[in-house]
């Protein structure tokens, strides 16, 4: 099943996940930003529901995980680790359910974006890049709606 949700920006799944010096590209930007876009409208819904403070629910670091990181594979889906120390497992599995209905059900592999919540890295032995660095503008942007609720 799948959730249609409007982002902010356009995913081009055409492009690479980094350059050649290994900075982030535009698709890794839009797809973070889809990505945020739509966790803070779930964070905020859920944090009311479950009487949970939002401020709970701030991601303090992005990975990239899965094959982009490994082998820099191209035609494959972006997967994301986003870390919010702070919330409760159950809580993280329940948003990353959500965006998984967004961003991941019923697309073709290269169009999917993948979207983990978790408190830490369950599998820190695995390939990962953290790009928290050069999306530190985005956090902050999209953490700080989370003050405002």
């Amino acid at each position: 099943m799948a959730i249609r949700f409007d982002g902010p920006r356009q995913y081009d799944f055409n492009q690479p996940l980094f350059t050649e010096g290994g900075k982030i590209t535009e698709r890794v930007s839009a797809g973070l930003e889809n990505v945020l876009a739509a966790y803070v409208e779930l964070a905020t819904g859920h944090a009311k529901y479950t009487e949970n403070n939002p401020r709970n629910y701030k991601v303090k670091e992005v990975y990239v995980v899965g094959s982009g990181a490994r082998a820099f594979v191209r035609d494959s889906d972006l997967d994301l680790l986003l870390e919010v120390p702070d919330l409760d497992e159950k809580s993280c599995d329940g948003i990353k359910m959500f965006l998984g209905m967004i961003f991941f059900a019923d697309r073709p592999k290269i169009e999917a974006v993948d979207a983990f919540v978790r408190q830490r890295d369950k599998y820190p032995e695995r390939a990962n890049i953290k790009i928290t660095d050069q999306v530190s503008e985005l956090l902050d942007r999209y953490n700080g709606m989370l003050d405002s609720e």
